[in-house]
């Protein structure tokens, strides 16, 4: 899970990274690094609930719905 998290990490970085200088278009940059963060905070999420931490399960698992639902809107209606 850790290489996991590494990974899922350098790529949110490296597609902030190319939309913020423009080498690819913002829709696109956008997208991915926000699933990628999404898909980030999920495995966040498993590791609080097998550390059973309630509430930051809770939470983490939320805003990664919210960040998926965010995405979606973008991609398919805004």
């Amino acid at each position: 899970m850790k290489i996991a998290k590494i990974i899922l990490s350098i790529i949110t970085m490296l597609f902030a990274t190319l939309g913020l200088v423009k080498i690819l278009p913002f829709d696109i940059a956008n997208t991915i690094m926000l699933v990628s963060l999404a898909t980030l905070l999920l495995l966040r999420s498993v590791e609080y609930k097998n550390n059973r931490d309630k509430g930051g399960f809770i939470i983490t698992c939320l805003t990664a719905v919210f960040v998926y639902v965010v995405v979606i809107y973008n991609v398919f209606i805004g």
